[in-house]
């Protein structure tokens, strides 16, 4: 396994760029430190789910106060997104896939199953995600 490690940041006010920043960020990261295609593609799914539910619910659409933090280690891809919208109303040990008709609700669910961790916690009236995949040997 390479032993290439980084980190990057991004803070912003969310808008309609937030995503693509997101999704850049993350080029970024992993041009500098490469991971498997594998894991890189489910992670970067994951992140742009949770990004998209931050940017879309943690102020119900308006704009919110936003950082994120990537991270590759030598066994892991980690992200850690913190907020100042509302605080996000979901038990992360009951989320399921919707039926197949729903238009809605699957980006939590996704992310569970292709994340090796997914936690969500509320503190210092902030929202706090953590992302992991463990990097493919």
């Amino acid at each position: 396994m390479t032993e290439n490690t980084g980190t990057r940041v991004l803070e912003e006010v969310t808008s309609d760029a937030t995503l693509e920043h997101i999704h850049e960020l993350l080029a970024d990261l992993l041009r500098d430190c490469p991971v498997d295609d594998m894991d890189a593609m489910q992670f970067e799914l994951a992140l742009a789910e949770i990004g998209s539910n931050i940017v879309e619910h943690a102020r119900d659409g308006s704009r919110v106060a936003m950082r994120l933090e990537l991270e590759v280690a030598a066994d892991r891809i980690e992200g850690r997104y913190s907020d100042d919208g509302h605080p996000a109303r979901v038990d992360l040990d009951a989320v399921s896939l919707p039926d197949d008709f729903a238009e809605r609700g699957r980006g939590l669910a996704i992310a569970i199953q292709i994340l090796d961790e997914l936690s969500y916690r509320r503190a210092d009236g902030r929202n706090h995600w953590r992302l992991v995949r463990n990097r493919t040997a």
